[in-house]
């Protein structure tokens, strides 16, 4: 067997079966833009465009109406996909952002619509709250089940290179039945920090914990070569993953790109784009 069937074999049991006839946990965490990936996602308290995808406070840190795409091919296999759309709006007192993610293997397909707003509370804190439709398209005879959820977040500036980030997924709990399954998606709560050491600097981390997966950390380091060139890495537990990338700013346009390594399932390229719209 080639080893892109056997990934192949061992990702459809994992997004397909679930256990039949009984209950699962789905702990959705989007692989959403290149830098997030090469900080291995240790992006709970770091400031940027698909922010709205991990900490949806840290919005309020976008000063320019922005656009964000991001394509993955996990573990390099064929047909294998991961998309995420961001689209940031700052008006007067407060940020709104519309996502968009999907991925798929074979006959299954998850895609999530959600809108997020961000606000500051204070000249230190700020809050935002994210709502979403899941979508999930199942090989049994071409049906569809979703889901509504909302996730929410905090940021803290301390001081001007230091912020820390707390963050909730799936606060209701929701559900999705069919025929064979019943899956349930687990509040998944994520708290850290970032600090610029230097002008060129960036240091972050932060812990994850999920009702059946545990906890786990993660850390992230950037640093900026000059100007416009920035190289990254990140290491992450349970499960183990490491990671690294690069970045290049054009003007109102940053190229993203990261490797990231499974302890199990191999190496997967993270492409994205965020253009600032002045």
């Amino acid at each position: 067997m080639r080893n892109r069937d056997l990934q192949t074999g061992l990702l459809i049991p994992l997004f397909v079966l679930l256990i039949p006839f009984g209950g699962a946990s789905m702990a959705r965490m989007v692989r959403a833009g290149a830098r997030p990936s090469a900080l291995s996602l240790a992006v709970v308290a770091v400031p940027g465009a698909f922010a709205v995808f991990h900490n949806q406070a840290l919005l309020t840190e976008e000063k320019l109406p922005s656009i964000g795409l991001s394509y993955s091919n996990p573990f390099f296999i064929s047909g294998y996909y991961e998309n995420s759309l961001s689209l940031v709006c700052p008006l007067r007192s407060e940020v709104v952002a519309m996502s968009l993610s999907q991925s798929g293997v074979a006959d299954y397909r998850e895609s999530s619509i959600g809108i997020a707003l961000a606000k500051n509370l204070s000249g230190k804190l700020a809050a935002g709250i994210h709502l979403n439709y899941f979508d999930l398209s199942l090989p049994e005879a071409g049906r569809h089940k979703g889901s509504f959820q909302a996730d929410a977040g905090v940021r803290l500036r301390l001081s001007g290179n230091l912020l820390f980030g707390l963050h909730f997924s799936h606060l209701a709990s929701s559900s999705i039945e069919t025929m064979n399954y019943h899956v349930v998606f687990p509040l998944i709560i994520r708290g850290g920090a970032s600090c610029r050491l230097t002008e060129r600097i960036l240091l972050a981390g932060e812990s994850i914990y999920e009702r059946m997966a545990g906890i786990g950390f993660r850390v992230g380091t950037e640093y900026n070569l000059r100007q416009s060139y920035w190289i990254r890495a990140g290491i992450a537990t349970n499960p183990f993953q490491h990671s690294f990338g690069f970045g290049y700013r054009m003007k109102n346009f940053q190229l993203d790109f990261a490797l990231v390594h499974h302890e199990i399932l191999g190496f997967s390229p993270v492409f994205s784009i965020d253009i600032n719209l002045k």
